[in-house]
């Protein structure tokens, strides 16, 4: 019995998984970096443009900063061709994003 509640639990994080991929060059060209953990990262380039990935309803959001800046909020998945930031910060349900 327990090892059916941890395949479940397995394929529920599976599931609900995230990530950022974030470009050195505008038009997803250039340095790449993939993120997929909660937490504050700078790539050491400025992002360009990214994919935010993440399935509705899993609670997970992503705030954009210019250094303590915030330049950008999402949620929901979202796509962005020409972008400018050099940080970002990921968490989920009631993680507080703070640039």
């Amino acid at each position: 019995m327990l090892y059916k509640i941890i395949v479940i639990l397995l394929f529920v994080q599976l599931a609900s998984a995230f990530s950022l991929e974030a470009y050195s060059e505008v038009n997803y060209q250039g340095s790449y970096t993939r993120y997929d953990q909660k937490g504050t990262y700078s790539p050491g380039y400025t992002i360009s443009s990214y994919h935010w990935n993440s399935p509705a309803g899993d609670g997970c959001c992503v705030k954009m900063c210019d250094g303590n800046r915030e330049v950008g909020y999402w949620c929901q998945a979202h796509d962005h061709d020409v972008s400018n930031f050099n940080k970002i910060v990921i968490g989920c349900d009631n993680d507080k994003l703070e640039c």
